[in-house]
């Protein structure tokens, strides 16, 4: 399945000229204050939320019922992880400052690509788009002028960016870019000046950034992005930092996102199917392939993963008593006393894995 999806995306990035190679999608690092023998619940939380972000494309995987359940449990995904010590001190949370230790979670590819698309997703890969972003800004009164690549907010975009492993290219704002795109069309917002002087990087898309600092010190800051034939403009609010991290979140939305999507319908139907004694991966990937194939099964997807057992939601053509008749006749997994559900969704059918 997993080789596939590459397949797939390979074909897709084939006609995309200036697509780039990201890595490291699948791992995250995190500052912690002090080593533990494992990780807390919460820092794995947060690593396996940012590294489904990274893969999928999408920053909303927290309200999807599937990804929702798995993030209360992610010790299922984690494949290893190890402390690094630092220099960056950290609050201790007791008011206190040490100095970090600096948390690396690398999850399993295997299983975070099967639990995107069970959960109507795709892993978009290695290769991405690359964003081309122009900045103009302005202080107070004065003069309008190209912010250096080398500046501050490109550093901060470019951090922000690689969190969402989204490529970004820099202007070289040489003799050729100034008289292909001057300030004042930068400022304006004028898209055909701007694409003719972007498609000399050859970008998947391009945007626009037009900062202005007020006397008092504060920001205002308007944004276009242009991503094949549409245009969308952003107004953010807050603190510099705080905008930026609006903008690059709703640019990698628009340009990665919608390479994830299989679907847009997260709506949940079928029976539930409990299956205990899950131990491990290789257990987890085999029960999926297993009731995948059971002749009467039309779909299932993971409802939810908990330290030993898995819920499927499935949809069978004719029924229980069908799925029931095909396990007998393949019993990888046997019947154990049912329990009702929680909440007024019927009851579940439970099953203990017996491979």
């Amino acid at each position: 399945m997993k080789n596939l999806f590459a397949g797939l995306i390979c074909l897709f990035f084939a006609g995309v000229l200036q697509a780039a190679t990201v890595r490291n999608l699948y791992s995250v690092e995190l500052l912690v204050p002090q080593q533990q023998p494992r990780p807390a619940q919460a820092q794995l939380s947060q690593g396996l939320k940012e590294v489904l972000i990274k893969v999928s494309g999408r920053s909303n995987v927290a309200v999807i019922p599937g990804l929702r359940a798995a993030l209360s449990n992610p010790a299922v995904l984690l494949q290893q992880f190890s402390y690094q010590a630092t220099q960056t001190p950290v609050s201790a949370g007791d008011g206190r400052e040490v100095l970090g230790q600096r948390l690396k979670l690398d999850f399993d590819s295997v299983l975070v690509d099967q639990l995107l698309h069970d959960n109507n997703l795709q892993a978009i890969g290695h290769a991405r788009p690359a964003l081309m972003v122009w900045l103009v800004s302005q202080v107070a009164n004065g003069e309008r002028d190209y912010v250096a690549p080398e500046g501050r907010v490109y550093s901060q975009l470019a951090t922000l960016a690689s969190q969402r492993a989204l490529p970004i290219d820099v202007p070289l704002l040489d003799l050729t870019d100034q008289q292909m795109l001057a300030v004042s069309d930068l400022w304006g917002f004028f898209r055909a000046p701007i694409e003719q002087a972007s498609a000399r990087y050859q970008p998947d898309a391009v945007l626009v950034g037009r900062l202005y600092q007020h006397n008092n010190g504060g920001w205002e800051t308007r944004w276009l992005l242009l991503n094949g034939d549409k245009a969308v403009s952003f107004e953010p609010d807050g603190a510099l930092s705080d905008q930026l991290e609006q903008v690059i979140n709703q640019s990698a939305d628009s340009v990665l996102g919608r390479l994830g999507s299989v679907s847009l319908s997260y709506i949940e139907e079928g029976m539930k199917l409990e299956i205990s004694n899950i131990d491990g991966v290789d257990d987890y990937l085999k029960l999926l392939d297993y009731v995948r194939q059971l002749p009467p099964v039309e779909n299932a997807v993971v409802h939810r993963i908990d330290t030993d057992r898995v819920t499927l939601r499935v949809k069978v053509q004719g029924g229980e008593s069908a799925l029931a008749q095909a396990v007998r006749l393949n019993p990888l997994m046997i019947a154990t006393p049912r329990v009702a559900a929680a909440e007024d969704t019927g009851s579940i059918l439970v099953y203990r894995w017996q491979e």
